[in-house]
């Protein structure tokens, strides 16, 4: 006997559905905010939001895939951040300069945040297990190379030349180690009470005249 096709839900209940599940996961970046990474369980979000474990599991079988689910929603936020940003610049304004004052910006107040997407202390504790290689190469890889394509198309101008192409795609890579360097060196600064011997500013005036110079040459 031929089994019946599943019937798919309905347009308002398939965005009922989308809505709650956004939903679980900001209040599970709420949690995290306030208690780090570890805090982030099923039955600390249940209780957040007034539910039962048994109605989350509607939406995220496991610990691990609630947590898999956050991490890529906060790389997605910070990438589109990032892009708008830059997108709303001055076009005077260094591009580089733009995405790491950017990159900064959207993490400077929840390092957290930051430290669950790419700490390795954070993201091998038990309650963070490493991303799964299928998660970086489907959803991942594909977000950030959209951010890499746009610098590149920015720093390259009307050139069709390849190997200016590459190169500022390079600078663009570059740029964004620098970024993600010195949130990790801020991370470890607050984790240890052990402040920079430089401001914050004077480091971000000093990266993001670095690139852009390199990006004019």
């Amino acid at each position: 006997m031929k089994k019946a096709t599943p019937r798919r839900p309905s347009p308002r209940v398939a965005q009922k559905r989308a809505d709650t599940r956004l939903e679980i996961l900001r209040a599970a970046e709420e949690i995290m905010t306030d208690g780090g990474i570890d805090a982030v369980t099923l039955a600390s979000v249940a209780g957040q939001l007034h539910l039962t474990k048994q109605a989350l599991y509607h939406y995220f079988p496991s610990k691990e895939a609630l947590i898999k689910s956050l991490t890529t929603t906060l790389l997605h936020d910070e990438i589109e951040s990032i892009i708008a940003t830059i997108e709303a610049a001055d076009s005077r304004a260094g591009v580089l300069g733009t995405m790491i004052r950017a990159f900064y910006a959207h993490y400077i107040g929840r390092l957290d945040a930051f430290k669950a997407i790419y700490c390795q202390s954070q993201l091998h504790s038990p309650s963070g297990p490493p991303i799964d290689k299928l998660t970086i190469l489907e959803e991942i890889n594909p977000r950030t190379r959209h951010l890499f394509n746009i610098l590149e198309n920015r720093l390259s101008g009307p050139s069709k030349s390849k190997a200016k192409r590459a190169r500022m795609r390079r600078l663009a890579f570059s740029a964004w180690l620098s970024a993600l360097g010195l949130l990790t060196m801020l991370s470890l600064a607050d984790a240890n009470q052990d402040p920079l011997v430089h401001s914050d500013k004077d480091l971000l005036d000093t990266l993001a005249r670095v690139f852009d110079e390199a990006a004019l040459k």
